[in-house]
Parts: structure tokens; C-alpha cells; sequence
């Protein structure tokens, strides 16, 4: 792309380099008739063949480059376009500056536009569905947050109300795998941001569907209100209630990608949980004191019964607790974190 934006011939990004058709074709292997199709037309890359294209990535500097952004910028424009349509600006300067993958963003944006079109079809869920993971859940994340130069979106309030809108038309079949992800990753994200979304804990006997968006609006409300006493109340359910247990064993595995997501919500007997360790140890660092209570008082502990090596991570867990510990103001945060590293240490 120009610096602009708009799409470059393939005469336009080989005239700095001082190649011409013929040396095109020569380096690339491809009849001088193809390259002279292509090259003065601004829309080669909808014209090229892939093998051809491979063939001009691997041997003409700067047609990789271009065909990734060129790729990307395509796209972007028609979702921009798409949203605005329904409602939503994107702020184009907390796109590009974002410290997320564009194309991850760019699924962001397609899910935000999935969400305020209001279609609560499997096709729907199932994209959805894919946020459940560390790196598009942050760019979804992006999308949700009105903060000002971190929010790709200029006003999100559409899409917030459009998501409290759809999760609970996304949930009406009796158990869809996919249904149930794509409104635990909704919830989850709207109660980032606002209290629209209440954390109800008074089930008797919560149903899965039921226990899992749960637990994804307390970890929303923890991240968003720093209420020390729902994690607190959380950690009494998981002593109490099995489903709530086991769900919160099965979720960092899978949204850390340490293990496959399945469908009965189990984990493998064996499982070193390193990229799961990976994640926690940046959460410690970022998040506030009650999801940092939350860590220490109820997924630790019941990470280090499923790998008491941490994925290899205790020692980097220790100094974490210690940096972290040390500044929360709440004594039982403090003590609680305390024991959890006396713990550890006696493990090393």
C-alpha cells in the first residue's frame, strides 16, 4: 500500500528497485505475457494466481510485505464501512497503535459487527466462540473499551447494548458447545466495562451453560470493580459446588491453549500448564487487587494440584507473588498471598 492507503501496481513497487518487466519475470520465473498482465494494474493481487504470487513473494523484495498489507487495509476499510453502517466509528489511530495483531483486531471489529446485527444463528456463536483465547480475547477487549486512545471504538455503548441484547437469544438451544463459549466471551467482555451484566452466585445447582457464563461475568466485575468480596464469594462457591470447580480448572488451560478445548469441558490426566503459567504471571503484574486475591486464594492453588511444577514456572511465581503481594493494601490479600509463596518455597 501507498502511504495512503491506496493499492500499488506491480510497475509501482519495483520502479524504486530499478526492475523492470523483464527482470520481474526473469527473477521470478513467470512468463513475461503474466507479468505483463499484471503489471500496470493497481488490482494485480485479485488477479494473480497463488502460485504465481509465491512466486513474485519469493524473489522480488517488498510483494510479501505488500500483499500482507495490502490484505489487511482491504479488509479494514470494508469492516470500517460495514460498521459505521450500523452505527460504529473506528478510531483509526487506537487501531493502528494497538499492541494486538491487526488481523486479531480486524476479527475483533467482524465480531462487534456480528453482535449489533443481532443474528443469534450458529454461524454467530461459532465465530464468537473463537475469542475464547488469550490473544483475541485482548483484541476484543480493545474493541469493548471506551477508554480513549486504547478503544478501537470511538462510542462502544451500541455494541454493549446489543451484547446484553444477543447472549441471551445465542443460549436458547438446549446445549450447544459453541453457544455456550460465545456468551461466556459476550458476558464477559460487557461486564469488563459496565455492571449491566449482575454475577449471580445463588444457583443451588448450576447448570454448565449457567456456571460458565458466571464465572466469565466475576472475572469481568473482578477485573472491572476490584470487589475483593466477590472473589472472595467465588472462592467459597468453588469449595462448595463441583461444577463451578471443575469449569475453573478447564478454563486457563484452554483460553492458554495448554490443552484442547473440549466440548464435556475435561482436561487430559497429564498437562504441564506452560503457557497457562505464561498468562497468570501476566496477570499478576497487570490486573487489580481482587482479581490478584482471586489468583492467589483460588486458581493457583488448584493450578499447582493439576502441575506442581507450574509449567516450570515456580520460581518466577514466587518473585511475582512477592513483587505483587507486597503493595496490596487489604491484609487478607497479603496474608493469603504470603502463604500461598511460603508454600512454594517449600516446594524448591
Amino acid at each position: 500500500m501507498t502511504a495512503d492507503g491506496e493499492p500499488k501496481s506491480l510497475s509501482e513497487i519495483t520502479k524504486d528497485m530499478g526492475l523492470n518487466m523483464s527482470d520481474v519475470a526473469a527473477f521470478s520465473g513467470l512468463d513475461e505475457s503474466t507479468v505483463f498482465r499484471l503489471w500496470d494494474n493497481v488490482d494485480w493481487l485479485d488477479r494473480v494466481s497463488g502460485r504465481s504470487l509465491q512466486s513474485l513473494m519469493s524473489s522480488i523484495p517488498g510483494i510479501a510485505e505488500y500483499s500482507m498489507s495490502h490484505a489487511v487495509h482491504k479488509r479494514r476499510d470494508i469492516l470500517i464501512g460495514d460498521l459505521d453502517d450500523v452505527g460504529l466509528s473506528v478510531d483509526l489511530s487506537a487501531l493502528e497503535n494497538a499492541p494486538v495483531p491487526q488481523q486479531h483486531l480486524l476479527n475483533a471489529l467482524e465480531a462487534a459487527l456480528c453482535i449489533v446485527r443481532g443474528e443469534p444463528t450458529q454461524k454467530t456463536s461459532s465465530f464468537i466462540a473463537r475469542f475464547w483465547g488469550s490473544e483475541p480475547d485482548r483484541a476484543l477487549e480493545l474493541v469493548f473499551s471506551d477508554e480513549p486512545g486504547r478503544g478501537i471504538l470511538e462510542d462502544p455503548k451500541i455494541l454493549r447494548d446489543s451484547s446484553v441484547d444477543l447472549a441471551p437469544r445465542l443460549n436458547r438451544k438446549t446445549y450447544s458447545f459453541h453457544s455456550i463459549l460465545a456468551v461466556n466471551v459476550i458476558a464477559h467482555q460487557v461486564s469488563k466495562v459496565t455492571d449491566t451484566i449482575e454475577a449471580d452466585l445463588g444457583f443451588d445447582v448450576p447448570a454448565r451453560q449457567t456456571a460458565f457464563t458466571t464465572r466469565g461475568v466475576i472475572m469481568g466485575s473482578l477485573i472491572n470493580s476490584d470487589d475483593v468480596e466477590l472473589a472472595e464469594r467465588y472462592r467459597r462457591e468453588l469449595e462448595t459446588t463441583p461444577v463451578y470447580a471443575a469449569l475453573e480448572e478447564w478454563a486457563f488451560p484452554t483460553y492458554a491453549r495448554d490443552s484442547r478445548l473440549s466440548s464435556d469441558f475435561t482436561l487430559p490426566s497429564s498437562l504441564s500448564l506452560r503457557n497457562t503459567a505464561t498468562e497468570v504471571l501476566r496477570e499478576i503484574a497487570v490486573y487489580n487487587d481482587a482479581y490478584f486475591y482471586y489468583l492467589v486464594s483460588t486458581y493457583i492453588p488448584l493450578a499447582l494440584k493439576r502441575d506442581p511444577a507450574f509449567g516450570g514456572k515456580i520460581v518466577e511465581l514466587i518473585q511475582a507473588l512477592e513483587l505483587r503481594g507486597v503493595d496490596c493494601r487489604d491484609r487478607r490479600i497479603r496474608q493469603t498471598c504470603n502463604a500461598l509463596v511460603r508454600k512454594l518455597k517449600g516446594t524448591v
